[in-house]
């Protein structure tokens, strides 16, 4: 079906070591392989060569031959790879970009031309199979970062091609929606179809797939059946494994940040319904809930991003609306879900110093050991346009670090990331807490939450819908008890394990 022979490949304009070396890999009909590998190990890149965006898109430097079906990818376009390879980018927004879910997943059907009738017929079938009906009238813009992926990927499911190349489909995604794409993507393979996943959340595709391949350096280091694999993954560190939490920490106990019956509306639906909340100074506060409960749209009120249509946010007492942009972005800053939406310069380096227009000896040193803890080093030169997703989001969170906010707000900041940079995060936010940073984390990772927080949040239809301390037993009660969670528990729904 997919054969691979001595690929070489970089990015053009790139002097640095080739992204792909030396692949050698073939994928038969009906396999459903489980593509794996720390952040910028050339998952991705891989894949974008199973659908004509290299050479045909991306360009640079191609050695070597892929075949799809017998046939030379270098002789055929992107469009003629439509109906056979299906993508589902790593960044979902990159994807979307009709007025409305319905005109999405219509919009590869009317470029084959099919009957309308039959379109019509597709989209029903996808968006039930996805459980996105209640979605087809609205703007993909509108949708939370999960509402997104699932559009992504029924986009792409209804031209029901033979080959599926699926770039980390359970990122955003709460129990019940991984679940879904776990249950169609068994489904499809049951049916023939190939599937090609690259995933950073393991445990549940290892359960499905029927072969692993793990790359590391731009190389295959492991092809063969999951359970062959976990020596690899250890050996790569893509497995997590947190320090436990010995006992439950009791949170400080001064307010810095403050949600006073905050309300807010969107296409004359609530959003968020009478919000109160206070985050206490020097806590770690994780913020978890379904796809579209309302999270995003809450903290891009706690900066100010967002004005409430009703209530108020405070920092330490006083109204942010009084607070001129600089002056909050100093005292609370975010890391959006999208790292792209927060890049402005060509250059990590410049990305990283743009908050610091005049920094001093002092600054230097913080952004050094910045560079060091997230492992930029070998990325400063580069566009941050041009990263894994999982690089991205770290250039992201240090952009946001470096102009040292007494608040930090991570939206997602496990998506994209490999194991070992897990762990690196989760000490990173031990690290800031003792120098008295206090944190915001909205995941759905909750091993990740259980790891790190002081209190776990739950938002619910744009509510608060409880509250928990993590290593208690209780958030794990209070998660399935809403049917976040789902009877697997928290194992089923984490990061890299």
């Amino acid at each position: 079906m997919i054969r691979l022979s001595s690929v070489r490949y970089r990015y053009p304009g790139s002097a640095s070591p080739w992204v792909l070396n030396s692949i050698d890999l073939s994928i038969g009909e009906g396999d459903y392989l489980l593509l794996c590998g720390r952040s910028g190990s050339g998952k991705s890149t891989l894949g974008a060569l199973l659908n004509g965006l290299i050479p045909h898109f991306f360009e640079g430097t191609l050695e070597g031959r892929v075949w799809i079906n017998g046939q030379d990818t270098r002789g055929l376009t992107v469009a003629d790879l439509l109906s056979t390879v299906g993508m589902v980018f790593q960044n979902a927004e990159a994807q979307l970009f009709n007025s409305t879910v319905e005109n999405e997943i219509a919009f590869g059907l009317e470029s084959l031309g099919l009957d309308p009738r039959e379109i019509e017929r597709r989209i029903q079938e996808t968006a039930r199979d996805l459980t996105l009906e209640h979605l087809l009238g609205r703007s993909p813009m509108t949708l939370s970062g999960g509402e997104k992926r699932l559009v992504a990927i029924a986009s792409v499911l209804c031209l029901n091609p033979p080959v599926l190349v699926l770039d980390e489909p359970l990122a955003h995604l709460d129990w019940e929606g991984a679940r879904k794409i776990r249950e169609v993507l068994n489904l499809l393979h049951q049916r023939g179809k190939t599937l090609v996943v690259i995933e950073q959340r393991l445990t549940p595709v290892l359960d499905d797939a029927n072969r692993c391949v793990v790359m590391g350096g731009g190389k295959i280091l492991f092809d063969g059946g999951p359970q062959g694999a976990r020596d690899s993954l250890e050996k790569q560190q893509l497995i997590p494994h947190y320090p436990p939490m010995s006992t439950p920490s009791r949170g400080p106990d001064r307010t810095i940040l403050q949600a006073r019956d905050l309300c807010r509306w969107m296409e004359k639906e609530p959003v968020l319904q009478d919000v109160r909340l206070e985050i206490k100074e020097g806590e770690i506060l994780a913020m978890v809930g379904k796809n579209g409960a309302g999270k995003t749209t809450l903290i891009r009120h706690l900066n100010g991003l967002l004005r409430p249509h009703g209530g108020v946010v405070e920092y330490r007492g006083r109204d942010i609306r009084g607070m001129a942009p600089p002056e909050m972005a100093a005292r609370v800053g975010i890391s959006f879900q999208n790292a792209n939406d927060q890049f402005f310069k060509s250059r990590v380096k410049d990305e990283l110093m743009a908050g610091l227009p005049s920094p001093g000896p002092e600054d230097h040193r913080w952004v050094e050991e910045l560079i060091s803890l997230f492992d930029l080093d070998d990325l400063l030169h580069l566009s941050p346009y041009r990263l894994s997703e999982g690089q991205k989001k770290r250039v992201a969170i240090a952009s946001v670090l470096i102009m040292r906010p007494r608040v930090l707000i991570l939206d997602e900041p496990t998506v994209g990331q490999d194991g070992r940079f897990l762990e690196t995060v989760a000490r990173i936010l031990v690290s800031l807490r003792e120098k008295g940073i206090t944190m915001v984390v909205v995941t759905h990772d909750l091993e990740f939450a259980r790891a790190t927080a002081h209190r776990l949040v739950l938002v619910e239809g744009g509510k608060i819908g409880g509250m928990a301390v993590p290593g208690t037993g209780e958030e794990e009660t209070l998660l399935a008890r809403t049917g976040f969670i789902g009877p697997e528990g928290f194992g089923a729904v984490g990061g890299g394990a």
